[in-house]
């Protein structure tokens, strides 16, 4: 596995897709690449801003926003604002974004799924077209779910959306002591490609 700049794997022409089964390698991988470029990091997931306040993530030129059921729309906003002056952007994560948005769509509207997506759908797109604009890549992870009979697997919901909007696909894994970053889909380097992430200390 050779050495590289955790940004040089992402795409700028369109959504990058980090696959997980691991939360700790997918913080791993996002701490790493906040620590190489200048970043805007949406943290659903709040594990990213738990270990920067504690100093265990040593990112410089990092933008935290933590959104809450009540505030996502208009911190979304703001977010989308500063997309020119970063050099990444990362969505940490899907699924968190489904916990967040659920309870209240359940209250609101009938159909609480289909709802859900179609504002992730929308939010996607303006991310990533102020990102295409500008020529800063997008990331957004998505937790693989587990499945009786073996391997992992996505919800269907946010595998649909994701496989059909994603430039870039990428899966990050713990195995054998080992953190790794594998290219499943990229219009630049080869499907199949690993690459070594740095464990935080």
């Amino acid at each position: 596995m050779e050495q590289y700049n955790p940004a040089s794997l992402l795409s700028a022409r369109g959504l990058n897709t980090l696959l997980f089964s691991d939360p700790y390698a997918k913080l791993c991988f996002t701490a790493s690449l906040a620590s190489s470029a200048r970043t805007l990091y949406i943290d659903l997931d709040t594990a990213f801003s738990a270990y920067l306040s504690a100093g265990m993530i040593g990112a410089k030129s990092v933008d935290v926003y933590l959104p809450s059921e009540g505030r996502f729309l208009p911190m979304f906003q703001e977010a989308l604002a500063q997309v020119p002056r970063s050099s990444v952007v990362i969505l940490d994560s899907i699924n968190s974004f489904y916990s967040v948005y659920y309870g209240y769509y359940r209250r609101h509207e009938r159909r609480a799924g289909g709802s859900i997506n179609h504002l992730l759908s929308v939010l996607l797109m303006l991310l990533v077209r102020q990102g295409v604009t500008h020529g800063v890549p997008v990331l957004v992870t998505s937790m693989l779910r587990f499945r009786k009979e073996g391997g992992w697997k996505q919800s269907p919901a946010s595998r649909r959306l994701l496989q059909k909007k994603s430039a870039c696909r990428l899966q990050v894994e713990n195995a054998d002591d080992k953190i790794v970053v594998k290219v499943l889909e990229h219009d630049a380097i080869k499907a199949g490609s690993s690459y070594p992430v740095t464990p935080l200390r």
